[in-house]
């Protein structure tokens, strides 16, 4: 696995970790906007001609999954959950390597939100 690589996922496993918390810190629920920004965009840009480490969100819903291995035709909201619940257990040695999110209010937030990108 090449340095940089490492790094990303890496960078991306913090973030992840650091972000665990769905809250705004007053107690409130985050948004489907702001767990996307908190939860995501470290390792996936919002912008559709921008890659980060991971693809874009812009424009995932409907779409087909740009990622060889993964047992979907199209991101619909059955497949992002269990995706973004987690990836690991979808395609083994994605690198998407986080542990995924459990909460199933913030995952379908996230998707409410992936819609309107």
């Amino acid at each position: 696995m090449s340095s940089s690589r490492l790094t990303a996922i890496l960078a991306c496993l913090l973030t992840a970790s650091l972000a665990a918390c769905g809250d705004s810190g007053d107690g409130k629920p985050l948004s489907g906007a702001e767990l996307v920004q908190k939860q995501c965009a470290n390792c996936h840009s919002l912008d559709k001609n921008m890659r980060k480490s991971g693809p874009t969100l812009k424009g995932i819903f409907g779409s087909a999954p740009s990622i060889s291995g993964v047992p979907y035709t199209v991101w619909d909201e059955a497949s992002l959950d269990a995706w973004i619940e987690s990836p690991l257990e979808i395609k083994r040695g994605t690198r998407m390597a986080i542990p995924g999110i459990k909460s199933a209010a913030e995952r379908q937030a996230i998707i409410n939100h992936l819609k309107t990108l």
